[in-house]
This record gives structure tokens, sequence and C-alpha cells, in this order.
């Protein structure tokens, strides 16, 4: 007997979906990848934002809002490269934290949590 397995469906999602996969990948972005991505492209942000705030995001005084750094990711294939690549690279430097802390898991008590006043 053959075990018949079906193809994936290759689904063809459109440019509003994939706006929308983009705004969920943005939003997780940590506010030291804006502060990167203001430096790496200030040259975009030029026509969105003052160069004032540009300058602000860049030091780390305000932070870009998800819809500013979507507005240079529409126009710049270079942006969404950068985006993906970042979010990538702190989305494995998430799950390796979780991984370092199951294995401590093991060995923490609630009393390594709480702080005990002296008398």
């Amino acid at each position: 007997m053959a075990v018949v397995v079906n193809p994936p469906v290759q689904r063809d999602i459109g440019e509003e979906e994939v706006i929308r996969l983009f705004y969920k990948v943005v939003e997780g972005l940590s506010r030291q990848a804006r502060e990167e991505f203001a430096e790496a492209f200030s040259e975009e942000l030029k026509g969105l934002i003052s160069a004032t705030a540009i300058s602000k995001a860049k030091h780390g005084k305000i932070h870009l809002s998800n819809e500013t750094i979507i507005n240079v990711i529409l126009v710049s294939s270079s942006a969404r490269k950068w985006v993906l690549r970042k979010a990538k690279e702190e989305a494995l430097q998430t799950l390796e934290l979780v991984e370092l802390l199951e294995k401590k898991e093991k060995d923490l008590t609630l009393e390594d949590f709480v702080e005990v006043e002296e008398e």
C-alpha cells in the first residue's frame, strides 16, 4: 500500500498581505535595530521625516514608527532585505536565550527570584 502525500499548496499572496506580513516583522524590531535602520537608510528617510527626526532616530532620542519603516521598505529592496535579515538575527538571539533559560529552569527555584529582606 502506497501512501500519497499531497504536495504543499503554492499560495500566491497579494501585495496587501505582503505589507501586512512585513508590518508584523517590523513590529518586532528592537529599538537598537530601529536606530541602525535610521543610520543605514537615512537617505531614504529624508523624504518621509525631517533631518532633525532622522538625527534623533540615529541617536536613540526617538524611534522610527512601524509606518515610517514600512514606507521605506515599500520603495527600497535593500531596506526590505535589511529588515528581514535583522528580524531573523534578533529572533535567533531570542531563541538562544530561551534555550539557555530552559536549560537553567530545572535548577531554578522561586527563591532565586525573590529578594529576602534582612532583619
